[in-house]
């Protein structure tokens, strides 16, 4: 049985991503900073990988989201371990569906112009990234009593 004052309250999902344009008067320089720092550490380590190894490896880690470190450190300080691990689940379905973008567009970029490759690469990145974090959203809420 659930409690009857919790029928009345309001249900949220924590799922569903939402953009609260005043959050972003709340955001300090010194978070900027430390992305911007972190960030830009990340990709010269990259660029040094990728100048002294193969291609392959080097695009590899150049393909790292060096700021994701930085922004999830930012939201676990900030708000909570939840809030980041949302952020995280939400950027690595992302990588996921960048990998089905890739192989597609390597697969068709030298027989369609680049354009229409790319095109619909980034429409395939999108399906198979929104797709999943719905997927996911689903069974992570499947059976929470706070879930609407």
């Amino acid at each position: 049985m659930s409690d009857p004052a919790s029928r009345d309250a309001p249900r949220s999902n924590h799922f569903v991503p939402r953009f609260r344009a005043g959050r972003i008067r709340e955001a300090r320089f010194r978070d900027f900073a430390v992305r911007f720092a972190f960030g830009g550490a990340i990709s010269v380590v990259a660029a040094l990988i990728g100048a002294t190894f193969t291609e392959p490896i080097g695009g590899i880690f150049t393909a790292f989201p060096a700021i994701l470190v930085a922004s999830l450190t930012l939201i676990d300080k900030q708000e909570d371990r939840e809030h980041a691990s949302y952020d995280a689940v939400g950027a690595a379905l992302g990588a996921v569906g960048f990998v089905f973008c890739a192989a597609f567009v390597a697969g068709t970029l030298g027989r369609w112009s680049a354009a229409a490759s790319l095109g619909v690469g980034l429409l395939i990145w999108v399906v198979v990234s929104v797709g999943l974090y719905a997927l996911y959203a689903l069974l992570a809420s499947h059976g929470r009593d706070d879930e609407g």
